[in-house]
C-alpha cells in the first residue's frame, strides 16, 4: 500500500504542476512569450512557437499522466520537459541572470531564478522518472492508498502555490517600499 500511495502522490503532484503551469501560461501568452525571450536561449524565430506551444504540451502531459495505459510515457515526457526547464534555469544562473522571471507558473508572480528552482525541478524529475519506470503502475492504485496519495499531493501543491504567492507579494512590497524611499 505504501508504494501505491507514493505513486498516487507522485502522479497527482505532477498532474497538478503541469496543469497549473499550462493553464497559467495560456492565460498570459503574450507575457509568457516575453519570459521565453528573456531566457535568451532560442533564436528569435522560435520564441513565439515555443511560448505558444509549451502550455499545450504541459496540458497534454498532465492529461496523459491520468491515463494508466500511457502513464509511463507521460512520465518520460514530464522528466524531459522538467530537464529542459532545469537546463534553461541553470544556464541563466551561471550567466549571472537571476532577476528574470522563471515563467514556471504564472508570469504575474514573477518568480526570480535561483538554485532552489534547480533543486525543486530535480525532485520533480526524480518523481517523473519513477512514474515513467512504471513498476508500481502494474499494481492497482486503489482504496486508501490512492486517497492518501492524492490528498498529500494536493496539500503539497497548495502549500507551494501559497508560498510562491506570498513570496511574490513580499517582493512587490519591497520594491514599492524602495520606490517610496527614493522619492
Amino acid at each position: 500500500m505504501m508504494e501505491a500511495t507514493a505513486m498516487s502522490f507522485s502522479v497527482t503532484l505532477l498532474v497538478a504542476v503541469f496543469l497549473m503551469a499550462g493553464m497559467s501560461k495560456l492565460r498570459t501568452l503574450e507575457t509568457f512569450e516575453g519570459v521565453v525571450h528573456n531566457f535568451r536561449l532560442l533564436p528569435e524565430v522560435l520564441v513565439r512557437p515555443v511560448a505558444y506551444g509549451l502550455p499545450l504540451i504541459e496540458l497534454a502531459v498532465a492529461a496523459a499522466l491520468l491515463i494508466p495505459m500511457i502513464r509511463g510515457y507521460a512520465g518520460w515526457g514530464a522528466a524531459l520537459l522538467l530537464g529542459v526547464f532545469t537546463l534553461a534555469v541553470t544556464i541563466n544562473l551561471l550567466r549571472g541572470r537571476r532577476e528574470i522571471d522563471c515563467g514556471c507558473f504564472s508570469s504575474e508572480l514573477r518568480q526570480r531564478l535561483g538554485w532552489w528552482l534547480v533543486a525543486r525541478n530535480a525532485i520533480l524529475v526524480g518523481l517523473a522518472l519513477w512514474v515513467a519506470d512504471g513498476t508500481v503502475a502494474a499494481q492497482a492504485m486503489g482504496g486508501a492508498g490512492l486517497f492518501m496519495g492524492i490528498a498529500a499531493a494536493v496539500m503539497v501543491a497548495a502549500l507551494y502555490a501559497t508560498a510562491s504567492t506570498l513570496s511574490a507579494i513580499a517582493q512587490r512590497v519591497a520594491a514599492h517600499r524602495a520606490a517610496v524611499e527614493e522619492r
